[in-house]
């Protein structure tokens, strides 16, 4: 090997094992008297969407003629043209980050790139996992991740964060916010293309969230853009848009068209919406409880734990968690004719760290010499949904009685899981980050409804079988709400 591919390789490695985040000099040889190069180029790896948005806000600003950030030797900046060549999501994670959700970091890292008129460009690692890093966009063999942001925008995939033509949320991933708030939201077009240029596009928005399985849209509007030329520029006004007045996961969705109505690029920001009622506030006829996830009575299952916070509880195997459910009085609520039961769940595939414990290692530079991964006794462990399906059947009982069934698909963890992203507590280490589940809802025979208008009380059992059980409260999956009871 030259020498000078040598000491830039001893650099690399140095680097990556002493500080992940340490920025590396590609463009610098042994000889570094005079340096001219083609690119000024540097890599990272960062989690944490406030983090990545300062880092690259700091590298931008320190990039022009003359400056000597980012080289050595006494060496000045020239007019090079600024790229990432090399970033990622695997190495900001206290132990590295497992085989986790890219999908919510990928969206944000991308949008913060497209913020700025110097970045011409990037490079992410992987295309497909390799036997260490499971931050591809395919698996080591081929087959789909699933990043989940079709569910946010109709027809939306990472093509779009590609375009060259691209709409800039200058926004967080995700914000809490009161019901009923205005909240302005400021957009930039970023174009690489002529393709459009000399035309008006239109950029249409939406506001919608779920209230209790039913799509609502909140708000919504168009606005039409003069596409004149490349680069980042501001859009004159920021979108102001009002926000449900109820408890939601709401997703602004925005989709710039063509003169044909064609899409060029679309784009999505979400919002947790908050009442502040502890019983939740929801769209719908009667009075609500809410019990939390994890209040229940007694569990039956041989593995159980709690997560994110304690928002959610996941029962391995079979088993069943049995709640003790208290009505309102009648004093507080005369008759009770009809009950519905909803919940969010998913199965639950155990992990070795979840029978044996994990086990964190460093993640030194060892780990690209093709070191065992352990990948599923890491802790920040959560397989990114993919091709590979990990199915569960439950049962919902009220005092013994079975009232419904339901099939649950997967075990999935990507982008929609956005409440489980939300309220990570901190950014370098995962707690079943992006996880979320199915929406479960079952309608209370009117014969045991009866019963309960007279009792008051009952047991509610959710049982399930091999495939294990995951359920969902108020702060993690994507429905804001735990074990709900709508009763009228």
């Amino acid at each position: 090997m030259p020498q000078t591919q040598e000491w830039v390789r001893d650099i690399y490695r140095w680097a990556k094992q002493t500080d992940p985040t340490r920025i590396i000099e590609d463009n610098s040889p042994c000889n570094y008297d005079h340096v001219e190069s083609d690119l000024n180029s540097w890599h990272f790896y960062i989690n944490g969407y406030e983090q990545v948005r300062e880092h690259v806000t700091e590298i931008v600003e320190k990039t022009y003629p003359g400056s000597e950030f980012n080289y050595i030797g006494g060496n000045l900046q020239g007019d090079a043209p600024l790229i990432n060549s090399e970033c990622g999501n695997v190495w900001g994670f206290t132990s590295g980050a497992g085989d986790s959700d890219l999908a919510w970091h990928y969206r944000y890292m991308l949008n913060e790139f497209r913020r700025h008129d110097k970045m011409c460009g990037f490079v992410f690692t992987e295309f497909r996992d390799v036997t260490n890093e499971f931050n591809g966009y395919y698996r080591l063999d081929g087959t789909d991740k699933y990043f989940g942001y079709e569910e946010f925008v109709p027809g939306m995939s990472l093509a779009d964060l590609h375009a060259a033509d691209f709409i800039v949320i200058d926004a967080p991933p995700c914000q809490t916010v009161q019901a009923n708030a205005q909240v302005a939201v400021p957009l930039l077009r970023s174009s690489y293309s002529d393709q459009h240029h000399g035309q008006q596009l239109q950029l249409s928005y939406e506001l919608w969230f779920d209230n209790l399985g039913i799509r609502t849209v909140a708000d919504q509007g168009a606005i039409a853009l003069d596409w004149d030329g490349f680069g980042v520029t501001a859009i004159d006004a920021p979108i102001t848009i009002t926000m449900p007045n109820q408890d939601a996961v709401a997703v602004l969705a925005v989709t710039l068209k063509d003169a044909s109505g064609k899409a060029v690029t679309r784009n999505f920001i979400t919002f947790d919406v908050r009442s502040g009622s502890e019983d939740g506030v929801y769209d719908a006829e009667g009075r609500f409880v809410n019990v939390p996830v994890t209040a229940f009575a007694e569990h039956s299952f041989n593995y159980q734990w709690n997560a994110i916070q304690g928002y959610k509880t996941n029962g391995g195997g079979e088993g069943q968690f049995v709640y003790d459910i208290n009505l309102p009085s009648q004093a507080e609520q005369n008759v009770i004719h009809h009950v519905d039961i909803r919940f969010e769940a998913s199965a639950k595939r155990l992990l070795a760290r979840n029978i044996e414990g994990a086990t964190d290692r460093a993640h030194t530079i060892s780990f690209m010499h093709g070191a065992d991964a352990n990948v599923e006794r890491n802790s920040n462990t959560y397989y990114m949904t993919d091709e590979e399906r990990h199915e569960s059947r439950i049962h919902v009982l009220i005092d013994g009685e079975r009232i419904g069934s339901f099939l649950l698909p997967d075990n999935p963890a990507d982008s929609r899981g956005v409440l489980s992203w939300q309220y990570q507590e901190v950014y370098n280490k995962l707690d079943e980050a992006g996880s979320f589940g199915y929406l479960c809802s079952v309608t209370v025979p009117s014969r045991i409804a009866a019963k309960l208008d007279r009792s008051r009380s009952f047991k509610l059992t959710l049982e399930a079988e091999q495939g294990g059980l995951a359920l969902y409260g108020r702060n993690a999956g994507r429905y804001p709400f735990d074990v709900l009871l709508q009763l009228r």
